[in-house]
């Protein structure tokens, strides 16, 4: 028996429809055991147990936003091991505070019979229509995607719509079809799919429909990559200061000096809006949206007000976190908001996180040596560091008393760079994709840093959000300080720091 054949039989052996047909004393035991985790975050978004990935459906529906996330609640039970997948359901008036709303989309149809895996949401009229990948495989273990749907009314009630979309793939791509994105163009509505070539390359494909119910395929988007990667996943177009902004997670390519460093990356294209009519998109290089070690699957949404709002997988596939002793991994960043300078996109805290914060702290230091600046799990830190009195500065993140363990960040204005080291940081976590990152950052006179820290992670926005580098980390008990050093000269920092 293949391999393949064979792990599919062990994962689907014990397949569940609905988690409230599992044992009630089993789900206790593993969101028990997850409970039990040093590890759990403060103020980002975990799962009660198994494994979170892909963010889906994020929609601001009825005076609210609306985040679902791909969930295998059961994911490490053993014993027997028992498969659930489905879509769980979160809901914010401020992305800030999110109401658990618990299983909205579970894998309990021939359509999505293994597995409900990604996919987008839109108002329409008075619900949300949500559209996803249903994931099948058949006698022969070959895998059957189906693009299929769901409405969900104001009062949270959804029902699956019994009908596909798509069944299987369309012609010279192979069966890696899936996680739509859906928007609305000139009274048309369109779907964005990442798809695989039958050259095993990665591409990004539209679908058009008028009445949300027959689609039918306008082809490929015409990008200047042919040949980047073996597929694209989780496919996102937007358009922001009369600019057309393509975001995908293109997997298996190769590391290039300091660029795309993690198994798979997740960044974008900027370019003239799309034509919807030729498919045509002229466009700039792709860059990567975050230069840290755990950021995938990046989903964004409209604000009310006007502002593009992202979310993303903090985690990476195929990597294993210490989380997992727990029975669960994976979390959601903090959400962001994207701007437009000069063809690349801005990162930033939403403005909202001013809810969380509390306890505040003027800084207004000189520093040489090292110098505890703050203490705290879950804090946040806004700096100005002043370079031109010294060739290099560290931050170390997450610090043991003594400063021997600790993630640092370094300031480097002789070689212009930025580096971030989690090799002390405390528990080991895949080796295999690396334990430093650096990025070109052109410093002349000062740096500014937006630093959240969370128990187990820490979201760095440089230069107002320029570049961001998000890392899973795993401390000890103990290491909550912050200490600054300049390693040559002196350097001045001005900011503050809150309590998040």
């Amino acid at each position: 028996m293949p391999k393949t054949t064979q792990n599919k039989k062990i994962q689907f052996q014990n397949m569940v429809t609905n988690l409230i047909d599992v044992d009630p004393s089993i789900v206790n035991q593993e969101e028990m055991l997850t409970s039990e985790s040093p590890y759990r975050e403060k103020y980002h978004i975990e799962p009660h147990s198994g494994i979170l990935n892909d963010p889906n459906g994020f929609t601001y529906f009825n005076n609210e936003y609306h985040l679902f996330y791909q969930w295998t609640p059961l994911a490490f039970t053993k014993n027997p091991h028992i498969w659930h997948h489905g879509w769980y359901h979160m809901a914010s008036r401020d992305l800030i505070h999110w109401r658990d709303l618990g299983p909205a989309i579970e894998s309990d149809t021939n359509l999505d019979s293994h597995g409900t895996y990604s996919g987008s949401g839109l108002v329409v009229d008075n619900d949300l229509f949500l559209i996803y990948t249903g994931n099948t495989w058949n006698a022969k273990w070959q895998r059957v995607p189906y693009q299929v749907g769901a409405k969900m009314t104001s009062i949270g009630e959804i029902t699956k719509l019994g009908k596909p979309f798509i069944s299987g793939h369309p012609m010279g791509y192979t069966s890696h079809f899936r996680d739509p994105k859906i928007w609305q163009s000139n009274g048309d509505y369109y779907a964005i799919f990442g798809i695989q070539r039958e050259n095993l390359t990665g591409a990004a494909i539209i679908y058009q429909s008028k009445d949300l119910q027959n689609w039918q395929l306008k082809g490929e988007i015409k990008t200047k990559y042919n040949h980047f990667g073996y597929m694209w996943e989780c496919p996102d177009y937007f358009e922001i200061d009369n600019k057309g902004v393509l975001l995908i997670s293109p997997q298996g390519l190769q590391a290039e000096n300091d660029k795309y460093q993690n198994i798979y990356q997740t960044g974008y294209f900027v370019g003239t809006k799309l034509n919807l009519d030729t498919l045509a998109f002229d466009h700039d290089d792709f860059q990567e949206l975050d230069s840290g070690f755990d950021f995938y699957a990046s989903q964004t949404t409209l604000a009310p007000d006007g502002r593009r709002i992202l979310s993303a997988w903090l985690g990476i596939s195929e990597l294993h976190y210490p989380t997992e002793a727990y029975h669960y991994a994976g979390a959601l960043v903090f959400p962001r908001e994207l701007t437009l300078h000069n063809g690349k996109l801005i990162q930033n805290p939403v403005r909202e996180i001013s809810e969380l914060r509390h306890e505040e702290q003027n800084i207004n230091l000189d520093i040489t040596s090292a110098h505890m600046i703050s203490h705290g799990v879950a804090q946040e830190i806004k700096l100005d560091v002043d370079m031109k009195n010294t060739g290099r500065v560290n931050i170390y993140l997450c610090a043991n008393n003594t400063n021997k363990q600790y993630t640092c960040l370094t300031l480097d204005r002789i070689e212009q760079q930025i580096i971030l080291d989690r090799t002390h940081s405390g528990m080991t976590l895949n080796v295999e994709n690396g334990n430093i990152r650096k990025r070109h950052l052109g410093i002349e006179k000062s740096v500014q840093l937006d630093i959240l820290i969370d128990r187990s992670s820490v979201e760095i926005f440089v230069n107002n959000g320029e570049l961001v580098f998000t890392a899973r980390i795993f401390p000890d008990e103990g290491q909550d300080n912050v200490f600054i050093e300049a390693v040559s000269g002196i350097t001045k920092i001005v900011g503050k720091k809150w309590s998040l």
